[in-house]
C-alpha cells in the first residue's frame, strides 16, 4: 500500500467505526426502552386484572338475593 491510499483508508475507517459505535448505542437506548417498556406493560396488565377481580366481586354483590332484600327493606 502507498502512502495516499493509506491516507485515504484511515479517514474511511475512523468514519465507518463512528457510524458502527453509534448504531450500538442506538440498539442499546432501543433494548433499554423495549425492557421499560414491557415492565410498564406488565404493571398495567397486573392493575388491570385486580380491577377485574375488584368488579366481579362487587358484581357478585349487588346481584346477591339477600343484598337485594336489604335494599327493599331500607326503603320502608
Amino acid at each position: 500500500m502507498n502512502a495516499g491510499t493509506l491516507a485515504l483508508l484511515i479517514p474511511i475507517l475512523a468514519i465507518v467505526g463512528s457510524f458502527i459505535v453509534s448504531i450500538m448505542k442506538l440498539r442499546e437506548k432501543q433494548l433499554n426502552a423495549s425492557t421499560e417498556h414491557n415492565k410498564h406493560n406488565q404493571a398495567l396488565h397486573d392493575e388491570l386484572n385486580k380491577l377485574r377481580e375488584r368488579v366481579e366481586v362487587l358484581e357478585r354483590l349487588v346481584t346477591d338475593d339477600s343484598f337485594q332484600l336489604k335494599r327493599e327493606l331500607d326503603k320502608f
